[in-house]
């Protein structure tokens, strides 16, 4: 879906006491819109990055719902998504005060300066509040220091630009918390997340295994993919590279699964590839990719199998195909679209294979392509083909 607008606004409706408030909103009019997700934070900022952010409940395409009277001030916004769960931007903030709270802080802005990627850095503190406000700054939950005047800052200012330093790679929290000066009276609090110096990059999924299932020459077929990654991950699927659906649990299928085994399918005579895209759940942090190609309505060469060897990320490394089409079988190896070399003999290799060990070398930093294509040895009838991702070196 593509989200041509900013969701609708929200606004706050508030009934009676025993009903509680209800956040009300227009509807969007997308059609493949199928409902909306409404979050919410106990803290401002509120966004989806916000480290104080919730899902609190996800919806249908009604335009309302009631969120009692809760204790404390709370803020609220939603979110749309489609089938596919892509999601919309955020709606505007809408705040629940209840009967008899404190001031509020009003809005207050944080701002790092700096470049925490590279050298030193600090964070600003702006309110719109206009009584004497003081601020008790902590670094990753620790006290830091005690602020007394406006402006506030991280680690310090000189009352007029902020200064900054180098707290430890990684990353870090600064929060401010905001009082009535010279009292225990908490008005608000703001927290932001830095990062400082280059973030490391994610783990790789370990081995994929990509298996068909079925019979692609004869009738259904799918594909049954597996990794031995075991955090939490999610794959997109995509099918001749167009997103099919996405799939929060192993095993991972396509074009689907039963929580055993892919399902199978037909997608029409002539060759497919199905493509997946692992992630760490819930987030847009890539850790692997695998694909295969298979031909519907032609005899098929049976289940291929490629192995990564060797480790991308920090050396040398490599490509293991197998397969069990018990004919006399050749393949070409391709590296990124181009012809590599031709294999005429199993195991097969990339860079090559000395029919013990899979060789291994280095190819440039980023992301490459490695195919087999099959072939009935001495002919050009092409009996299947196989593909894997490598993301060598760490960018």
């Amino acid at each position: 879906m593509n989200w041509v607008r900013a969701i609708a606004a929200v606004l706050v409706l508030w009934s009676s006491t025993a009903w509680g408030a209800t956040l009300s909103w227009t509807a969007n009019s997308e059609p493949d819109m199928v409902g909306y997700h409404v979050y919410h934070c106990s803290l401002t900022p509120c966004t989806k990055s916000s480290v104080n952010a919730s899902l609190l409940v996800t919806l249908g395409t009604g335009t309302s719902f009631n969120i009692g009277t809760p204790a404390v001030t709370q803020y609220y916004f939603i979110t749309a998504y489609d089938f596919a769960n892509n999601e919309s931007g955020s709606s505007n903030l809408a705040t629940f005060t209840p009967a008899g709270s404190p001031p509020s802080v009003g809005t207050v802005e944080l701002t790092v300066v700096g470049n925490p990627a590279t050298g030193p850095w600090g964070v600003t503190a702006t309110t719109t509040n206009t009584q004497d406000v003081m601020a008790r700054v902590r670094l990753d939950g620790f006290p830091h220091h005690t602020d007394s005047l406006a402006r506030y800052s991280f680690p310090g200012d000189n009352g007029s630009t902020v200064n900054k330093g180098l707290f430890g790679t990684g990353t870090h929290t600064v929060e401010f918390v905001f009082y009535l000066q010279n009292t225990t009276s908490e008005i608000g609090r703001a927290s932001v997340t830095v990062q400082e110096g280059s973030p490391a990059p994610p783990p790789s999924a370990g081995t994929v295994s990509l298996k068909i299932v079925g019979s692609p020459a004869t009738g259904p077929w799918g594909v049954n993919a597996t990794t031995t990654d075991p955090r939490d991950v999610m794959a997109t699927v995509r099918l001749d590279g167009a997103v099919h659906h996405v799939e929060h649990n192993a095993p991972y299928g396509f074009p689907n699964d039963n929580g055993t085994t892919a399902t199978t399918g037909l997608f029409g005579t002539g060759p497919h590839t199905v493509e997946f895209v692992f992630y760490l759940e819930g987030t847009t942090s890539e850790i692997g990719r695998a694909c295969v190609a298979v031909q519907e309505g032609s005899p098929t060469m049976g289940t291929v199998g490629l192995t990564v060897v060797g480790n991308p990320a920090t050396g040398p490394w490599g490509v293991n195909a197998t397969t069990t089409d018990p004919r006399d079988v050749m393949t070409r190896v391709r590296l990124d679209g181009v012809p590599h070399h031709p294999d005429n003999a199993a195991p097969y290799g990339f860079p090559d294979y000395d029919r013990t060990t899979t060789m291994m070398g280095r190819f440039g930093t980023g992301t490459h392509t490695v195919e087999f294509v099959f072939y009935l040895q001495n002919t050009t009838s092409e009996i299947g083909r196989a593909c894997v991702n490598v993301k060598e070196g760490t960018q």
